[in-house]
C-alpha cells in the first residue's frame, strides 16, 4: 500500500466552487467530461466469434496502472470453446486472451486469471492438457507483457499424471498463494494451502490445522499483503474428529497455521470463519458463524488485529427476532477500513443486504447508500473493494418508480452516497455497467462487469463484457452530489 500527498485546500473553497463546475459541466461541452470505458477483449454478435460474459472473481484485478485481469468465455462460429483469462488496460494496449496450458483436440480450454500487481503479474489457474487429455487444474502465472502461461508447481500427482492448483493472489514482490491438492503414494490427501515464491514455480506447503483419521484435511490461502503475510480458512480436526472451517494466517517467510479466534461454538465445539483479506500491516477481515449458549446467531464480519489472534465482531444493521444477523467484511485498506455488507433489519422485517463500511479501529457499521429502494423500503447493495484513502466500490440495484433495474456499478467516497458509475459515462457508448469488483489502490481505476451493446438499439444484441475506468474526478462526483469530502480530494492524473 502507499501513501500519498493531500492537497491543504480551504474548507470553503469546494464549497463555494461547487456551483460553477455544475453550471460548467451542465453546459452543452459535458460530453468531454464524460470518462472513457474500457473493454476487455470483444465478441461479434454476427460471426458469433469472440469473448463475452466475463467475469472478475476478486478486489485485486485491478493494479495502480489500469491494467486489470479476470476471464470471459469464448465462442468461435457459436460454438463455446471453454474459458479464457484475458487482460486489457486504459493504456492504449490491445486486450489481450492469455494462453493457456493447451487445449483438448476441439480447441477447448480453461483458464481464469484471479488477480494482478503493479507490475502486470497475473496469476490464476488452467485446466492443463497433455495430448489433449485433461490433467487436472493447474496454478499459473502470466508475466508482464507476456501472454505465455507458466505453469506453477503442485503437491504431487496421481498415477495417470493428474494434479490441481489454483493461485488466488499475489503481492507486489511477486509472491503468490492458493491452494493444491496433496497427493501421497498416488492417493489424494485433500488440498492445502500453498505458498509459491516470487520469480519461482516450486509450491511451499503450508501448515494446516490437522487432518483426519485418513491424514487427510483441507486448507486454502486467499489474500497476502506485501510483507508476505497470508490468510485463508482451514479445516479444523482433533483427534481425527472435525470442528468445522477456521480462520488462519501464516505469517510472512513461515509455513505454520495460526487459527484466528471466532465468536462462539455449538455444543460440539464446532464453528465456522473465514479470512477473506489482510492489509498491508497484517489486519485480517472476513466473518465468523455467531453462537450464543449453543444457538446460531448468524454469521457476522469480524476483524483480527495485526499479531493477535481474538476475533472482534463488527457492527451489523440490526437483528431479527431472535437476535441473529448476518454480514461480511470482504476487503480492507491499509488503514485498517473495511467495507462489505450486512442484511438490513428494521422492526424484525429484513430490508435486504446493504454496502457497509467499518471505519478503522471501531466497530459501528455504517451503511453505505443505495440506488433507491422497492416500496416496501428494501433494497440491495455491496461493497466489495476499498481503496488506500477509503473510497469503496461495488454495486446496487437501481430502483425507478418502484420498478428494479437491475444491478449498477457504484462507487461510494467518504460520505457514503452511492454514485452510479452510468452517471459518469456518454449514455451512447453501448455500456451498461453493472458491478465495480476492484479499485486500484491509488485510487485512480475502477474494474468491473457490464453488458456492451454495440449499435444501441439497432438489431445486434449485447453481451456480457468487462471494463476499466478512471475513478471520477472531484468535479464530477460534485455534480452527483457525493460532498464536500469528495471535493477536497485533489485531482489526479494517470
Amino acid at each position: 500500500m502507499k501513501s500519498r500527498q493531500k492537497n491543504s485546500l480551504s474548507p470553503l473553497y469546494p464549497l463555494a466552487l461547487a456551483p460553477l463546475l455544475v453550471a460548467f459541466l451542465l453546459t452543452a461541452d459535458a460530453r468531454a467530461q464524460y470518462l472513457p470505458v474500457y473493454g476487455s477483449p470483444t465478441y461479434d454478435p454476427i460471426t458469433q466469434t469472440g469473448l463475452k460474459d466475463g467475469h472478475i472473481p476478486s478486489c485485486w484485478c485491478v493494479n495502480d496502472s489500469g491494467t486489470a485481469v479476470g476471464y470471459a468465455e469464448k465462442f468461435v462460429g457459436g460454438g463455446s470453446q471453454g474459458r479464457r483469462a484475458v487482460r486489457w488496460d486504459a493504456g492504449g494496449a490491445p486486450a489481450t486472451e492469455l494462453d493457456p496450458l493447451g487445449t483438448n483436440s476441439g480447441g477447448t480450454a480453461w483458464a481464469y486469471a484471479n488477480a494482478v500487481n503493479d507490475a502486470g503479474t497475473a496469476v490464476g489457474y488452467d485446466t492443463k492438457y497433455v495430448g489433449g487429455i485433461p490433467k487436472g487444474d493447474r496454478a499459473v502465472r502470466w508475466d508482464p507483457g507476456s501472454t505465455a502461461a507458466t505453469e506453477l508447481g503442485n503437491l504431487g500427482t496421481d498415477p495417470s499424471g493428474f494434479a490441481g492448483a489454483t493461485a488466488s493472489a499475489v503481492n507486489a514482490a511477486g509472491t503468490a498463494v492458493g491452494s493444491a491438492t496433496k497427493i501421497v503414494g498416488g492417493s489424494g490427501k485433500g488440498y492445502r494451502a500453498v505458498r509459491w515464491d516470487a520469480g519461482g514455480t516450486a509450491a511451499t506447503e503450508l501448515g494446516s490445522l490437522g487432518t483426519d483419521g485418513f491424514g487427510e484435511t483441507f486448507a486454502h490461502a486467499g489474500a497476502i499483503n506485501d510483507g508476505g503475510t497470508a490468510v485463508g480458512s482451514a479445516r479444523k480436526y482433533a483427534g481425527g474428529s472435525y470442528y468445522g472451517w477456521r480462520a488462519v494466517r501464516w505469517d510472512a517467510g513461515g509455513t505454520a497455521a495460526t487459527e484466528l479466534g471466532n465468536l462462539g461454538t455449538n455444543i460440539f465445539g464446532g464453528t465456522d470463519t473465514k479470512a477473506l483479506a489482510v492489509s498491508a500491516a497484517g489486519t485480517a477481515v472476513g466473518w465468523a458463524d455467531k453462537w450464543v449458549g449453543g444457538s446460531d446467531q448468524g454469521s457476522r464480519a469480524v476483524r483480527w488485529d495485526a499479531g493477535g489472534t481474538a476475533a472482534n465482531e463488527l457492527g451489523n444493521l440490526g437483528t431479527d427476532a431472535s437476535g441473529a444477523a448476518d454480514a461480511s467484511a470482504l476487503a480492507v485498506n491499509a488503514a485498517g477500513t473495511a467495507v462489505g455488507w450486512a442484511d438490513k433489519w428494521v422492526g424484525g422485517i429484513e430490508q435486504g443486504s446493504r454496502a457497509v463500511r467499518w471505519d478503522a479501529g471501531g466497530t459501528a457499521a455504517t451503511e453505505l447508500g443505495n440506488l433507491g429502494t422497492h416500496a416496501s423500503g428494501a433494497a440491495e447493495a455491496r461493497a466489495v473493494g476499498v481503496s488506500a484513502a477509503g473510497m469503496a466500490v461495488g454495486w446496487a440495484d437501481k430502483w425507478v418508480g418502484g420498478m428494479n433495474q437491475g444491478c449498477r456499478a457504484v462507487l461510494w467516497g467518504l460520505d457514503g452516497v452511492a454514485v452510479n458509475l452510468n452517471s459518469m459515462i456518454d449514455p451512447t457508448s453501448g455500456w451498461t455497467l453493472t458491478n465495480a469488483r476492484a479499485i486500484s489502490d491509488n485510487e485512480l481505476w475502477i474494474a468491473g462487469e457490464g453488458l456492451y451493446d454495440p449499435d444501441g438499439a439497432g438489431p445486434q444484441q449485447g453481451y456480457g463484457r468487462l471494463w476499466v475506468m478512471q475513478v471520477p474526478e472531484p468535479a464530477g462526483l460534485a455534480m452527483l452530489g457525493l460532498g464536500a469530502l469528495a471535493l477536497l480530494r485533489r485531482r489526479r492524473r494517470p
